[in-house]
């Protein structure tokens, strides 16, 4: 499953602003992986941030905000976005990142909850896709 949420920022101020289209929350579907991927497409074009939120299915949401500036390319956010999130999630899910503007997260063992992903950001000129 591939979701891009390269419009996750309107959405979300939207909600914030009081749009009479948001849903209640606790209302949100939720999809539940034992690994996933984000992907960070180009680099940022202003400053802003990028929260990454790991809600396992039985557990307390754990959450990684990184600051992103003009300056940082895609790597630049991917790199920062994996140290961030090593230290947010703990043991039990294992956050890896390739060469280039992949972060991968997975359940660190067979027992571990599987976890859904919410993506949350505010600087523009760059996109976040999530493969599970």
């Amino acid at each position: 499953m591939r979701i891009t949420t390269a419009l996750l920022g309107f959405v979300a101020t939207g909600a914030l602003l009081g749009s009479s289209t948001a849903l209640p929350q606790g209302a949100l579907p939720t999809t539940l992986h034992e690994e996933a991927e984000i992907t960070v497409n180009q680099g940022a074009s202003a400053d802003g941030f990028l929260r990454v939120a790991i809600q396992p299915q039985s557990g307390t949401k754990r959450e990684a905000t990184i600051a992103v500036t003009k300056s940082m390319g895609e790597n630049d956010i991917a790199q920062k976005l994996a140290d961030a999130l090593r230290t947010a999630v703990g043991p039990d899910y294992e956050v890896d990142k390739d060469a280039g503007e992949h972060v991968k997260i997975r359940k660190a063992r067979n027992e571990v909850s599987n976890f859904s992903v919410e993506i949350t950001f505010s600087a523009p000129g760059f996109s976040i896709v999530l493969d599970t």
